[in-house]
């Protein structure tokens, strides 16, 4: 996806407009003309789309408006302050990327010294005890009656045996990790976080685990220590030394501040000759979507051509809910599989962020099992939190994508491009595309 199925370029003609202020009604640049006109309009100033002003800034392109639908820029990287506690809002965020160009980028903004660094320390809770992650690599810490049962099975799956890869979810969980991780971590999680059933469910995300090694599996099991050089990703990360994740964002908005336009959902879309005309206001040349495609179909009429793939595209809610309970562990979250709980993960803020309050912790909820009034001091709802990936939503979400890209309407970020990025992810996809855009 991203910039693979991109196919055509931005214009080069540039038309000024006047800065919006953070609320203000949009204004136009000739009072006698009925709309305004911009080069580049941004839908959404969450981490992607101000990433992606930001950038056409630095290569001399400030013909940039961005329009957010809510009343403060941040989406899902925004934190409060809830009392004595630091509360990132869109659930877990953490600094850490395997793209250097990321990296220079966030450190150009924040400097490195103005955060902290972490070696991860997360856990599993699976079967009724706790173990690290990831689980493959430390079934010895299982108590004895139930290691041998898990290294059996997680020894006896297809893939260690060589067996073909199934194109079916569940069956391929079982392939990749034996039945015994399975039926109590991967099935009953995904079920937890996605809110939906694995039989709904596409494989094509899962390629990101990576393979099940029999030979370190066995090593670790005999020396009883972790393999850390062989954890799948994040084994170290940044928090911010100050604040919550939000530091990050505001950093790299504070220069495109001036551009975004507050309390400005996109209502209507229509193409006009070489433009787009937005919520009959703006008139835009290029525009740059980080919102779900749902939305942007609405806008533009509901084409009944991409009703099949629209319904693909769908996304959970997530309720993040802050609590106050004592902890003398060092651990920065917990899975939580078990399907007699409502929340699937857990974050110990103080361990991470030292300048918040001691006993904070904060649980990720799918909205459909959330109840309130469970201890908790503070909630907040994510109407729109992850992608699901539906059976066909990858193939659903480029086929979109080519559709409005040949209009110069590109998708970008987890919504723009439907798939499950962290933040580092959303700000590279961004800088594939302004690449692309620019060349």
């Amino acid at each position: 996806m991203g910039s693979r199925a991109m196919r055509t370029r931005g214009s080069r003609h540039i038309y000024s407009h006047g800065c919006i202020g953070t609320s203000e009604p949009l204004r136009r640049t000739n009072p006698g003309r009925r709309t305004m006109r911009v080069k580049y309009l941004i839908i959404g100033a969450g981490i992607t789309g101000c990433t992606a002003a930001r950038l056409l800034q630095l290569h001399g392109e400030h013909d940039v408006m961005i329009l957010e639908a809510e009343s403060e820029p941040g989406g899902l990287c925004r934190t409060k302050k809830i009392g004595p506690h630091f509360l990132d809002i869109g659930g877990g965020h953490f600094l850490c990327t395997r793209f250097p160009e990321v990296s220079e980028f966030i450190f150009s903004h924040i400097p490195r010294s103005e955060f902290c660094e972490f070696d991860r320390v997360s856990k599993i809770a699976i079967d009724g005890e706790i173990i690290d992650y990831p689980i493959e690599f430390n079934l010895w810490q299982l108590s004895v009656g139930k290691r041998h049962k898990y290294l059996d099975s997680a020894l006896g799956a297809g893939e260690v045996q060589g067996h073909s890869q199934p194109v079916e979810f569940e069956k391929w969980i079982r392939w990749k990790l034996g039945d015994e991780i399975a039926e109590h971590y991967m099935l009953p999680y995904n079920r937890k976080i996605w809110g939906v059933e694995p039989d709904e469910m596409d494989v094509d995300w899962l390629s990101k685990i990576p393979r099940v090694d029999a030979q370190t599996i066995l090593e670790t099991w005999r020396s009883e220590k972790s393999a850390r050089d062989r954890f799948p990703s994040h084994e170290k990360f940044y928090y911010p030394l100050e604040g919550g994740f939000q530091r990050v964002f505001d950093a790299i908005c504070a220069s495109v501040r001036d551009k975004i336009s507050l309390n400005h959902p996109v209502t209507r879309l229509e193409r006009r000759d070489d433009v787009w005309r937005v919520n009959d206001a703006i008139d835009a040349e290029v525009v740059i979507s980080t919102i779900p495609w749902a939305t942007i179909h609405t806008a533009e009429g509901n084409d009944l051509s991409l009703e099949g793939d629209i319904s693909k595209l769908r996304w959970s809610s997530l309720v993040v809910s802050l609590f106050e309970e004592n902890y003398s562990h060092d651990w920065h979250w917990l899975y939580c599989p078990d399907e007699n709980i409502s929340h699937h993960r857990e974050f110990f803020i103080h361990n991470f962020a030292r300048h918040s309050a001691p006993g904070g912790t904060y649980r990720e909820t799918n909205v459909k099992r959330w109840k309130a009034g469970k201890g908790e001091i503070y909630s907040h709802t994510n109407p729109i939190a992850y992608p699901i990936p539906l059976r066909g939503h990858a193939g659903a979400a480029m086929a979109v994508h080519e559709h409005y890209a040949a209009r110069r309407l590109y998708g970008v970020g987890r919504w723009g491009q439907h798939s499950y990025f962290n933040s580092d992810v959303c700000i590279h996809e961004a800088m594939l595309l302004v690449k692309h855009l620019l060349s």
